[in-house]
């Protein structure tokens, strides 16, 4: 009985990692639905540290992303749906290859963000990417990933999105990265994945 109530006083005294400002049981269905998706917020504590990386991102002389600035940073995910609002805690960092995935605005700088979820999950991706839209062709690689699930190829969920990240708005687009969650979300069985050559 010790033993018992010792695992139960374990499980309950770590920290809730994600939590919703509503019953996620009674909306399952809208959950899975990125147009039920009204905007995403992400907040990075240590933000003079995360604008000092993308400052130097932009101003190393290399025209790609150095890997020594792809640190990941401790932050928060808040997802806004047109019934509620969740809450998740994440590691973040700069995702691309090439510096045009950050962009100078009159707020600060925007980046395309490599996102993945500490627990919990949006339209069942607990790793995805927020990028900025010019970088895949915009509305293009929407069109392409819609294209291919209706000639029933898996292909990773994509959408338009307004985000902001540190109080710095701007439009992303959302694609999922190709985890076992996709395969998942597809009822298909854990096995490889091949993906086509970005060149």
């Amino acid at each position: 009985m010790k033993n018992s109530c010792l695992i139960i006083s374990l499980i309950f005294s770590f920290p809730i990692l994600s939590e919703c400002n509503f019953n996620t049981s009674d909306y399952i269905d809208e959950l899975r639905n990125p147009s039920n998706i009204k905007n995403i917020e992400i907040t990075i504590p240590k933000s003079k540290k995360w604008a000092n990386n993308l400052f130097k991102i932009i101003t190393d002389e290399s025209s790609n992303i150095n890997p020594k600035f792809r640190d990941r940073f401790e932050g928060s995910v808040k997802v806004y749906y047109i019934f509620g609002s969740c809450n998740f805690l994440a590691k973040l960092r700069v995702s691309g290859d090439w510096k045009d995935h950050l962009r100078l605005s009159n707020d600060g700088i925007i980046s395309s963000i490599d996102v993945k979820l500490l627990e919990g999950n949006i339209l069942n991706a607990v790793r995805f990417k927020l990028l900025i839209p010019d970088t895949r062709n915009s509305l293009n690689e929407v069109l392409g990933a819609m294209l291919l699930k209706n000639l029933n190829f898996i292909a990773p969920e994509t959408f338009i999105i307004k985000s902001s990240v540190n109080g710095i708005f701007g439009t992303f687009l959302f694609q999922e990265n190709a985890e076992k969650e996709m395969l998942e979300r597809n009822l298909r069985r854990e096995g490889p994945i091949f993906e086509g050559n970005e060149s």
